[in-house]
């Protein structure tokens, strides 16, 4: 396989909720239009192979807006907006990623954070739905045993895609967090990860803040292609224009940066994916993680850990991120008394 170019659209967003406002479909409807013409831009320029849209790319971001205002702004897939990104990658010749908030017949009053790959023929190949998030959005584990047994056993919640590109796979913003899904994906054949996401200006995306670096270590410990894409400048919100702080980059699979953006700015940012010297880099004995892991040596604490627990939201929808801050307090405590964290001495 050639090497090929994958373009990450660095883009500038207007949130569907402003103020007191209701639902601005206008605005959902304006992002789209951008979206699909960046689409079709890195395509011509770039002979762009894989597309890659960030976390809230049609929808913006706005926080205190309720459960409720979530759930009428939300998707269904496929629908019209995916029949239009279908439409710009059928013309484009190339896969499209990015994220939508989504509702689901199968699970009424939840809405979810939900990754998608649309084929060259312009179809919805993938979905993904996010795993992990301090927010009033329902993720998979908040309904197992239900989720499991709609969407087709455990390995739905970790969907790797077979292209002419090689194999992809999804995760989205604070994702990027936990090494377990990254190693599930790649146990499952990933190659390139799409880490969609929407960073803010903080300790923790400084050039030597852990989330920037979880990304380097991410590709490396799983010898995979990782791509990060930032949502650009926000227009017509209530949050500072410049809130993301940009740096979208593509990351081989020893770790090293490719290509980054130098702006916060909207922009297409281009880098190239060697399918095939990442697979001779699997193919070798040595240093090869994938190979060596022995998942069973620490299924048995993970399994016995006083950790946040599955199924806990599966009566009701939560209320919003504070109902998961109180059970995340709730697990520390338990786990403080159980020992395994210490008090500090001074607050």
């Amino acid at each position: 396989m050639q090497p090929y170019p994958i373009t990450l659209i660095q883009l500038a967003v207007k949130p569907v909720f402003k103020g007191n406002s209701d639902f601005r479909r206008d605005a959902l409807d304006e992002n789209l239009e951008r979206a699909c013409n960046y689409i079709r831009v890195a395509a011509k320029n770039f002979g762009s192979r894989i597309v890659l849209l960030p976390e809230f790319f049609l929808h913006g971001f706005q926080p205190g807006r309720s459960t409720d205002d979530w759930l009428g702004a939300s998707l269904r897939i496929p629908g019209p907006e995916t029949e239009a990104l279908g439409a710009a990658a059928r013309e484009a010749g190339c896969y499209v990623a990015g994220m939508v908030y989504e509702v689901m017949d199968e699970f009424p009053g939840r809405f979810w954070n939900t990754a998608i790959i649309i084929d060259p023929d312009g179809r919805v190949a993938l979905k993904y739905h996010k795993l992990y998030a301090m927010t009033g959005k329902t993720r998979p584990g908040d309904v197992y045993d239900e989720y499991v047994q709609r969407m087709g056993g455990p390995e739905a919640l970790f969907p790797v895609l077979d292209t002419p590109y090689g194999k992809l796979g999804c995760l989205i913003c604070y994702d990027i967090n936990f090494p377990e899904i990254t190693r599930c994906l790649a146990l499952r054949g990933a190659e390139v990860f799409l880490h969609i996401a929407s960073e803010t200006r903080s300790p923790y995306h400084l050039p030597d803040g852990g989330w920037t670096l979880a990304k380097r270590v991410r590709a490396y410990e799983n010898m995979a292609y990782l791509a990060s894409v930032n949502m650009g400048p926000v227009v017509d919100g209530e949050v500072p224009p410049d809130r993301h702080h940009g740096e979208s980059q593509v990351l081989d699979f020893e770790g090293r940066v490719v290509n980054m953006a130098q702006t916060s700015g909207e922009t297409l940012l281009t880098g190239q994916i060697d399918i095939d010297a990442l697979r001779r880099r699997r193919q070798r004995p040595g240093m090869n993680f994938l190979a060596e892991i022995s998942p069973q040596i620490h299924a048995p604490i993970y399994a016995t850990e006083q950790v946040f627990p599955v199924n806990h939201w599966i009566d009701r929808p939560m209320a919003g991120l504070a109902e998961n801050r109180d059970l995340a307090r709730d697990i520390i405590e338990r786990r403080t008394a159980a020992g395994r964290l210490v008090r500090p001495d001074h607050d």
